[in-house]
C-alpha cells in the first residue's frame, strides 16, 4: 500500500494552543505512514487508531486520521462556550454586548433563510464584524485561541478567532454543531498558515474564510491543505497521497521554525 504524508505537521500560526500540539507531534515533520496489510497505521504520533480501521477521506482532498492533540480541552472550552453565548458572558462589557446584539441581528435575519443562505449571511457578518489583529497585539501571546466573548470584547482576532466566531452564530441560528469542523491548513500558493470553519451541507463542504465573503466549497480551493481538524466528536490530522497534485513537498526543518499568525509566510 502507497504512503500517506501527514500534511507535514505543521503547527502554524493559526492553530490552537500551538506549543501544546507542537509537543504531540514534534520530531514528526518528515514522517510517513505507511498503510500495512491489515490496514493498520503507524501510531507514533497518537492517532487514534481503534475508532477506525480505515483511513477516511478528509477535508480539501486530503485523508484523515483521528487523534488526540494537547489543545482538546481548550477546544472543548470554547465549544461550550459558542453552544451557549449570552449577554452575560459578557460581564456588563459594553462594547461586548453591543457586538453580542449585532451578531444576533444578523442571526434573526437570516432565521427564514436556508441554510447555505445563513451560513453566508454569518460569514459575511463576523467578517465586518470583528478586526483583522495578531495574538501578539491582542493577547500579548503568539498564538492564543480566544472563547466568543472575548472575541466580542476586543473587536479583534486572527483567523481561527473568525472561525470561532462564527461557529457560535452559526450555533445560535440552529445548525448543528456536528456538522462543523474548524480545520488549521497552509495555503500553498502564498505559503503561510491559516484556519477556516467548514460546514458539511448536502454532501458538500462550504468553506467560511476571513479571507473572503464568498462561501466556496472546499473543492474550490486546491490552494488549501489541511494539517489538522477539530469537529464535535473528534480531531483529524490530514494527509495526502503522494503523487497527488495538492501533496505538500516542502517541510520546515523544524516545528519551532514555523511562526504564527495570519499572513505570516511559512519558513523553510
Amino acid at each position: 500500500m502507497s504512503g500517506i504524508v501527514l500534511g507535514s505537521l505543521l503547527v502554524g500560526g493559526c492553530t490552537a494552543n500551538g506549543g501544546v500540539v507542537a509537543d504531540t507531534v514534534r520530531q514528526q515533520t518528515s514522517m510517513t505512514i505507511a498503510g500495512t496489510a491489515d490496514g493498520q497505521a503507524g501510531n507514533t504520533l497518537g492517532l487514534d487508531m481503534m475508532t477506525t480501521s480505515t483511513v477516511a477521506t478528509g477535508l480539501f482532498g486530503s485523508v484523515a486520521f483521528p487523534f488526540k492533540p494537547g489543545a482538546l480541552a481548550r477546544w472543548r472550552q470554547i465549544e461550550g462556550a459558542a453552544a451557549h453565548l449570552s449577554p452575560k458572558d459578557c460581564d456588563e462589557q459594553a462594547a461586548c454586548r453591543t457586538r453580542l446584539n449585532m451578531l444576533r441581528d444578523a442571526v434573526s435575519a437570516g432565521a427564514d433563510k436556508s441554510l447555505l443562505q445563513k451560513i453566508e449571511a454569518i460569514n459575511v457578518a463576523v467578517n465586518r464584524l470583528i478586526k483583522y489583529s495578531k495574538d501578539v497585539d491582542v493577547h500579548g501571546k503568539l498564538d492564543y485561541w480566544a472563547t466568543p466573548s472575548e472575541i466580542l470584547a476586543t473587536g479583534k482576532g486572527d483567523c481561527e478567532d473568525y472561525a470561532i466566531l462564527k461557529l457560535a452564530a452559526l450555533r445560535q441560528a440552529g445548525v448543528k454543531e456536528d456538522r462543523m469542523t474548524l480545520v488549521v491548513l497552509r495555503e500553498s500558493r502564498r505559503n503561510f498558515y491559516h484556519a477556516v470553519l467548514t460546514i458539511a451541507v448536502g454532501g458538500k463542504n462550504y468553506v467560511l474564510d476571513n479571507m473572503r465573503d464568498a462561501v466556496l466549497t472546499d473543492r474550490q480551493l486546491p490552494e488549501y491543505q489541511a494539517l489538522y481538524s477539530l469537529g464535535s466528536e473528534r480531531a483529524w490530522i490530514h494527509g495526502y497521497k503522494r503523487g497527488s497534485e495538492y501533496a505538500m513537498q516542502k517541510r520546515p526543518a523544524s516545528l519551532e521554525a514555523v511562526q504564527p499568525g495570519e499572513g505570516i509566510p511559512v519558513s523553510f
